[in-house]
């Protein structure tokens, strides 16, 4: 999707919890956080330096957390960045907020759309982060074994040469879920219009 970027690859990256009432590795300085959070963090800074710059935006950085703030330096000290800053002309607030401060609100999906409910309710795709397992032995003639937990043809989201499955996507994140699924409902119809296949649908 144009409107959503996803960074799977720092699924995993947290700021360091203090230890026995002391202050954690960030207050402590940047030394002294582990050589893997140091090279994360700064592969995370070249990734933002990239998206703004593909944006074109001159960011002003503000940050809530201890680690946020250290990220936000980063990125205001990265030396591309400073150079993408000085040529770019639209103007990008962004919001740095370290996860360990809302970790409940981190791993909800609260808004009123299809995707968030997919993203939610199916298992994740093994070895992915950010996509989904789609059980496709429907439209096959293999037989699931009842209870056996296993999906026999995993399909996923991930559909970037096909436009159609784009532009639904598309409903999927911008639309309401009734009216995502109505969307759904009129590419179901069609697909099967031009395979003249009968059609029994029903909204209950």
């Amino acid at each position: 999707s144009a409107e959503l970027c996803l960074l799977p690859g720092l699924a995993t990256f947290l700021p360091p919890l203090p230890g026995s009432g002391g202050p954690g590795p960030v207050e402590a300085g940047l030394g002294a956080l582990s050589a893997e959070l140091r090279a994360t963090m700064r592969a995370l800074v070249g990734d933002l330096d990239a998206l703004f710059a593909a944006l074109g935006l001159r960011e002003e950085c503000f940050a809530v957390g201890t680690l946020s703030r250290a990220v936000a330096a980063e990125l205001a000290s990265y030396a591309p960045a400073r150079n993408r800053r000085r040529m770019s002309t639209n103007k990008a607030s962004v919001v740095f907020v370290d996860r360990t401060l809302d970790l409940a609100g981190a791993v909800g999906h609260h808004g009123d759309n299809l995707a968030e409910k997919i993203l939610s309710v199916l298992p994740k795709l093994p070895g992915h982060q950010t996509d989904v397992v789609v059980d496709m032995v429907e439209l096959t003639a293999l037989q699931a074994t009842e209870g056996s937990g296993s999906v026999l043809a995993p399909g996923c989201l991930a559909q970037p040469n096909d436009a159609a499955a784009k532009a639904l996507w598309e409903s999927f994140l911008n639309l309401k879920q009734k009216e995502a699924v109505m969307e759904a409902r009129r590419h179901l119809v069609e697909a099967a219009s031009r395979e003249n296949l009968p059609i029994k649908m029903s909204m209950g």
